[in-house]
């Protein structure tokens, strides 16, 4: 059953301003929401609700308005001719939710990673990436048992995505999840173009990430190879 308004507040109160309440509200009207039954994770830039679409399962992303981590956000979007200035910050979150959408509708196809659904204001509804309302697991938290296995499947992710023209801009064990069966990606708001002026520098960094985590698993990999294989595809 659709929650109210007034049942909404009752959730988010504290946490959501009322901009955020009547954009839920407003979603859950158009039916690209039945209903948010619980949390999945919560953090400074954003929390992540579990919910249902008919008998299939969404994420519900809504990225807080006032979060003080936003401070560094400019350095992702600016140069990102997808987006138009923003007059304040309410309008640079919704352009972020709005990036993070873009972002996995370029890729999702080619990738395992959440499928979007709808982004409004400053809410993203996307496929959920678990079972039963439990989200998988990081592979920080839950290393994979194969991991020159995992490594080859990230490997060709990197290249997907580069290929796609997108570089993932913070791309970890921390923001991949590993669902027992293959590695999924997420979070990919800080996603930037290829040419964007800063995407080289990302680039490099997102190397770096994983190949520090698949050495420290016994992978014989380098950064170099790696960084080589990626832009030459």
């Amino acid at each position: 059953m659709k929650k109210t308004q007034y049942e909404l507040r009752k959730i988010y109160a504290g946490v959501f301003d009322k901009s955020t309440l009547l954009a839920l509200a407003e979603l859950i009207k158009k039916n690209h929401i039945d209903d948010i039954d619980s949390i999945v994770s919560t953090g400074k830039e954003s929390n992540v609700y579990h919910g249902v679409i008919g008998e299939k399962e969404i994420a519900v992303k809504i990225y807080a308005i006032e979060a003080s981590s936003f401070k560094n956000m400019e350095r992702y979007i600016i140069g990102d001719n997808r987006f138009r200035s923003w007059r304040n910050r309410r309008q640079l979150i919704y352009n972020w939710a709005q990036k993070e959408y873009k972002n996995l509708s370029r890729v999702y196809d080619c990738i395992e990673c959440p499928r979007p659904h709808h982004a409004y204001k400053n809410i993203l509804v996307m496929d959920f990436m678990g079972e039963g309302g439990v989200s998988f697991p990081t592979m920080k938290d839950a290393p994979p048992h194969d991991a020159k296995k995992y490594y080859e499947i990230i490997k060709g992710y990197l290249k997907s995505m580069y290929g796609r023209g997108l570089v993932h801009a913070d791309f970890s064990e921390y923001n991949i999840l590993n669902s027992g069966a293959k590695p999924i990606v997420i979070d990919l708001s800080t996603g930037v173009l290829a040419d964007h002026p800063l995407a080289g520098e990302f680039l490099k960094r997102d190397v770096h990430n994983i190949i520090h985590f698949f050495k420290s698993m016994g992978v014989d990999c380098s950064e170099k190879n790696l960084l080589s294989e990626v832009k030459n595809g």
